[in-house]
């Protein structure tokens, strides 16, 4: 199902889930911001359940109940350009940017084209 994800990495993830629930689609343009960013991507959450999105504050209608959003670790200026470059260019239009991770997603029923930071 991916050229560079592996389903250990997102056991690995908070919380634990598997490969097979993210979105196919989703997961080949991961794989493409990957080869373009040209590092290692590693991933501290994806597929989340509509119930722990709710337990933490949160809708449950976002990215990652859909399969179709990832929190990538990152904490070099050099690394965060790399990456959003490369979702950029692969199409990702929903980017947020936290001071240790990346949030990719591309669901589409949310909004479309933005980049919204989590430093609060």
């Amino acid at each position: 199902m991916s050229k560079y994800f592996k389903d250990a990495e997102f056991r690995r993830c908070t919380p634990s889930c598997s490969i097979d629930q993210m979105d196919p689609g989703f997961m080949n343009k991961l794989d493409e911001v990957r080869e373009i960013a040209g590092i290692p991507i590693v991933l501290t959450s994806a597929w989340r359940s509509i119930i722990w999105e709710k337990m933490h504050g949160r809708s449950g209608d976002g990215d990652h109940p859909q399969g179709r959003g990832v929190d990538v670790k990152c904490n070099t200026s050099q690394n965060r350009y790399k990456i959003v470059r490369a979702a950029l260019i692969v199409g990702f239009r929903r980017i947020g940017i936290g001071k240790t991770f990346i949030h990719l997603g591309d669901a589409t029923n949310l909004p479309q084209d933005v980049i919204w930071d989590y430093y609060e």
